[in-house]
């Protein structure tokens, strides 16, 4: 990529975002429930910097653990229905956190073959064995289990570059008898999928002590950091026991006032999950009528199926002359065919997408 192809943000991201000195139509990144300029996010960094300064300066474990840390945990938990919650600095350490207190040696780790690569980086090296299953294909897990008495499942909540949801479900009913614990990266499900916007199991109405997430402020909430919530009791045992937590300064006040701002608002307005839906099928819909495969999984994300690498590498091209960016990425490896990801947000407006539409047809 050279300096000219690189898209530098010169402003914040919305359904519109400045690139590069220039305003785009944007239909890319994570901003699902576009909380990431919404002015209460912005009011709560500034408030809380203004009261606590840039950082806490310290790990949790010694003297960095802030009134805010406390209460953005008590409202992650109060958002997830659980009793407790504890955060991190970045959502991509979540699975490694998690793991180090799951997984005991001689473990057999078994990934989703797209499994995300903070999954994979996160196992660790005392495990006796790490098998693979094809993506969604539940008679190979099926297989893999067989036999088994205890294992550590791991799987993508919602597919980053498809759309697609995990059939947690169908991956608990086939499991046999014994100790299994499901790993969910539930990244970007967290806002969007469920009733209160809990993420794949509430999606599916599960609710299993043997099933665990990880998550983001991120993405649908518009911040940053990651959390895991539960127990208190297995909240303390990670606290207690994760280094990679232990070892970290915490999240700074700007993030922390924004991040409780986010779950304000996402527990307040939960008209923004449909209207996310809604405004994504249609795009599916207005996409599919142009001759596009464009696949509606129910999340934000769009995988246009019947274009190749160089087809979507010119769209892409031909849309950013447009004034429209569609960001073109390579998923779910760096070395896999490039394809263009198209995700729809809560605030756009259907003119707005037929705007990329027209955009789609004439490109």
């Amino acid at each position: 990529m050279t300096n000219t192809d690189q898209l530098v943000l010169t402003g914040p991201v919305g359904a519109t975002a400045s690139f590069n000195g220039k305003e785009y139509l944007y239909f890319g990144g994570t901003n699902y429930l576009g909380f990431a300029d919404r002015i209460e996010l912005q009011q709560g960094a500034v408030e809380a910097v203004k009261k606590y300064g840039s950082s806490f300066s310290a790990s949790r474990e010694t003297s960095g653990t802030g009134l805010l840390h406390l209460e953005l945990e008590r409202k992650l938990a109060q958002f997830k229905g659980t009793e407790n919650a504890c955060i991190y600095v970045s959502g991509y350490l979540g699975n490694q956190i998690l793991l180090s207190v799951l997984a005991n040696p001689g473990d057999v780790v078994i990934c989703d073959e797209w499994a995300h690569p903070s999954i994979l980086e996160a196992i660790p090296r005392t495990v006796k064995e790490v098998r693979f299953y094809g993506h969604h294909d539940l008679e190979e897990l099926a297989k893999l289990v067989r036999g088994l008495d205890r294992a550590i499942i791991a799987l993508n909540g919602v597919e980053t570059g498809t759309g697609e949801i995990a059939p947690l479900k169908e991956v608990l009913d086939i499991l046999p008898e014994g100790d299994f614990q499901i790993l969910v990266d539930d990244c970007h499900a967290t806002g969007i999928l469920g009733e209160h916007g809990r993420g794949t199991p509430e999606h599916y109405e599960i609710r299993s002590p043997n099933v665990y997430q990880t998550e983001t402020m991120s993405k649908a909430l518009g911040s940053f950091g990651g959390f895991i919530a539960g127990s208190k009791e297995f909240c303390d045992r990670i606290r207690e026991t994760a280094t990679t937590d232990i070892g970290s300064t915490p999240l700074p006040p700007a993030v922390l006032g924004a991040c409780l701002a986010a779950i304000d608002l996402v527990m307040r307005e939960s008209h923004l999950r449909q209207r996310l839906r809604d405004n994504a099928e249609y795009a599916a819909s207005k996409l599919t009528d142009l001759g596009f495969q464009a696949s509606f999984y129910g999340t934000p994300i769009l995988f246009i199926s019947n274009l190749d690498e160089s087809g979507a590498k010119k769209l892409h091209l031909r849309l950013r002359e447009a004034g429209i960016i569609v960001p073109f990425v390579h998923y779910p490896t760096s070395d896999s065919p490039g394809r263009l990801r198209l995700v729809v947000t809560a605030t756009h407006t259907k003119e707005e997408t037929d705007r990329l539409c027209n955009g789609l047809k004439h490109a």
